[in-house]
């Protein structure tokens, strides 16, 4: 790519070039310019190994790919293009960088997918190393299903394809790339070349490496423009394939002109190549009807990246969790004298007698205790300000309407309701009444003040062998039974179906097996419900904290939210996540189909619980938050889950805290909010929540530093 004011002249070399190197050799490598037929098309396999499924092989991503299961030849791959099509070349790829290898295959094909017919005989495919593609050609044959029979590979165990590429006759190629006609009415639904537009500016179109043409040398303030495109009764989101060897720049919705209603925003970054196409999906504002639509393209100076097609999705059915901002809700906290079935000090202090100076404190923040009707006297020095150090309790009704009057106030959709081992015993104790207690004064709260919630089971600390039928037990008499708390009208549903989170399956220290947890979360789903699972960070692949063999548990649930606090500091650490941990995570939940929620937190420490170092992870005054939402949002991520509302033992509340040494006991070190040296107000995590629930929700645009004040 090469500034604007030489596009002409560098068009005209690069064609030249094109049409001597054609003509000096015909490779039999080289593929038509006609469209791949199976580019995102439906495609299923034999077997797989790992993470490496079939969806990889038609993704348009060389980089990905399937790999049938070990030792079970033969493997194959089955593509369906929807109708009966003309094919007359198979294209198979690998990964360019791997080495050369040979692999034993046929080509089959099918019109109803039960009787099939060989195209070509099964025959040795070399894959050199360099290009790791291979092109089979044959006589024309129509046919709606397309399979590739694999019998041996000398480089796996399993057969193994990055792309399958089908292509029918060429057709005559145009003397100059120019833009197909669009249809009268476009179907928003539908997967739209960039290249048919009906009207543009400041734009080119050059050969595409997936066939056909991409809109090019695009730079800030170019558009194209779609007429009559239809969204009928609603699009929320949108998927654009790009390639940027740049650090690209952003794809803006517009709808009826260039300065139009702004539906949202994709951010597009570097790919590594002008030709390395990779999907980027994104949420936007949901459109509905017959629209103009136009995809103006923002950022940075000189050639911002390529786009070779988009295509948008339907709204999803209405929810309350996909797309929004839920908070992680302990109320844990008692106090003596509060009335509860504890009546002492749990979490406050470590042997949940009254908290003394550093001996007996367990938590890392102090909360601003100045808008809480109930406190509860400790034995800890006043505060710097004069006042009695006093304490809430979480046992209380006021205390729990105050936390949920703050999620109405700033605009957080709800709570997840923490619900701990102990709780879903099968004998009743002093805790697990508190915790019943705690939980229908959430579900009052809730509805009071418009906020939803949902109970998440932590499975920590259940039995390894009775934990399932702890929670079945637990679930079925307390939660529906007693307190029946699924049918309150603030309990959070998604597509219809309450809505139900397990939390610790996978874990390396947690119980379950991999049947175990597929037998629970089928169980929910018999019953109607929305199973959200809290996974290990590592969940994907199978290593570090995550058990092994747990893939297709991960795969059943209908939105995962993998733990994320304490595994990385500073803006590099979130900056190193996005690249190489959320991005191939939110690629994978994509393509099967699950909602990800990420864990996003404020910071971390625990000094005072675990005699860690002083302010551990430190927030940055709200940088360091701000930044794993930018990063996500940037992916095209739209739901999080903030860890946590209420946690001051771990110093991850966004609940309100004390700013300075003013509003902590003189005698017992705290972490304070200014502890990075900037003063914050009390309320700031809690408004700086709020501004990353309308960042993903596309209200706020998308910036690296945060909008939100520090006072």
């Amino acid at each position: 790519m090469f500034a604007k004011s030489k596009k002409s002249v560098w068009l005209i070399i690069s064609l030249a070039f094109i049409i001597i190197a054609t003509q000096i050799s015909f490779s039999p490598s080289q593929v038509s310019a006609a469209s791949n037929l199976a580019l995102n098309k439906p495609v299923t396999e034999s077997s797989h190994t790992q993470v490496y499924s079939a969806a990889n092989a038609t993704d348009g991503n060389q980089a990905t790919y399937w790999e049938g299961a070990v030792n079970s030849y033969p493997n194959w791959l089955r593509v369906d293009l929807g109708s009966s099509q003309s094919v007359n070349q198979v294209v198979l790829k690998l990964p360019v960088s791997w080495g050369t290898r040979t692999q034993t295959l046929s080509i089959q094909q099918s019109s109803d997918d039960v009787s099939y017919t060989t195209v070509t005989a099964s025959a040795n495919y070399i894959f050199n190393a360099g290009s790791n593609s291979v092109t089979i050609n044959f006589a024309s044959t129509s046919a709606r299903y397309w399979k590739v029979n694999v019998t041996a590979n000398s480089g796996a165990t399993g057969g193994q394809v990055s792309e399958l590429e089908l292509y029918g006759p060429t057709p005559s190629p145009s003397p100059t790339p120019t833009p197909s006609a669009a249809p009268s009415v476009i179907s928003a639904f539908a997967q739209t070349a960039a290249s048919s537009y009906n009207s543009q500016f400041g734009i080119q179109l050059e050969a595409s490496s997936e066939g056909g043409q991409n809109v090019a040398y695009i730079d800030n303030g170019d558009y194209i423009a779609f007429n009559d495109v239809d969204f009928g009764s609603g699009a929320s989101t949108v998927s654009l394939r790009v390639a940027s060897q740049t650090s690209g720049g952003n794809i803006e919705i517009r709808l009826d002109s260039a300065t139009g209603t702004l539906a949202g925003t994709c951010a597009v970054t570097g790919t590594g190549g002008w030709q390395t196409w990779t999907t980027k999906n994104c949420s936007i504002n949901t459109i509905s009807g017959v629209h103009q639509l136009f995809l103006k393209f923002t950022g940075g100076t000189g050639n911002l990246f390529n786009v070779h097609w988009f295509k948008f999705g339907a709204a999803s059915p209405g929810g309350d969790v996909v797309g929004k901002i839920f908070a992680g809700y302990q109320g844990w906290f008692t106090a003596g004298g509060d009335g509860s079935p504890l009546n002492n000090w749990t979490h406050w202090s470590k042997d949940n007698n009254n908290l003394t100076p550093n001996s007996n404190v367990n938590v890392e923040m102090y909360p601003d205790i100045s808008e809480y009707t109930k406190l509860y006297q400790t034995n800890l020095g006043n505060l710097g300000n004069g006042q009695p150090a006093k304490l809430f309790s979480s046992y209380d009704q006021e205390t729990v309407n105050k936390h949920f009057e703050w999620m109405q106030t700033y605009n957080i959709s709800g709570a997840a309701l923490q619900r701990f081992g102990a709780d879903a015993s099968s004998a009743p104790n002093s805790w697990r009444q508190n915790r019943d207690s705690v939980a229908v004064k959430v579900k009052n709260a809730a509805e009071s003040y418009g906020r939803k919630f949902y109970v998440m089971y932590d499975i920590t600390d259940l039995s390894p062998t009775q934990w399932v039928n702890n929670v079945k037990t637990d679930f079925t008499n307390n939660v529906v039974g007693t307190m029946n708390l699924t049918a309150s009208s603030a309990y959070a549903k998604q597509g219809g179906k309450p809505v139900i989170c397990i939390w610790g399956i996978g874990f390396t220290d947690r119980p379950g097996t991999a049947a175990e947890s597929a037998e629970l979360i089928t169980w929910f789903k018999n019953q109607g419900y929305y199973v959200i699972g809290g996974v290990p960070t590592h969940w994907r692949n199978g290593t570090g904290d995550s058990k092994s063999g747990f893939l297709d548990v991960y795969k059943s649930l209908d939105m995962l939210s993998p733990w994320f606090v304490g595994r990385f500091s500073q803006i590099a650490g979130a900056d190193h996540y996005k690249t190489n941990q959320w991005q191939p995570d939110f690629e994978f939940t994509q393509a099967n189909g699950i909602v990800y929620q990420p864990v996003i937190w404020p910071g971390f420490a625990w000094k005072n619980m675990k005699n860690g170092p002083i302010n551990e992870i430190p927030r940055l005054h709200g940088d360091f938050m701000w930044r794993q939402a930018y990063n996500l949002k940037s992916l095209g991520v739209n739901t999080g889950y903030i860890a946590m509302f209420d946690e001051y033992d771990e110093a991850t509340a966004i609940a309100k805290a004390a700013t300075n040494s003013s509003m902590i006991p003189n005698n017992q070190y705290f972490l304070t909010l200014d502890a990075d040296g900037v003063a914050v107000s009390s309320d700031f995590y809690l408004r700086l929540t709020g501004d990353i629930a309308r960042l993903f929700n596309n209200e706020l645009p998308l910036t690296v530093n945060h909008p939100t004040s520090h006072q």
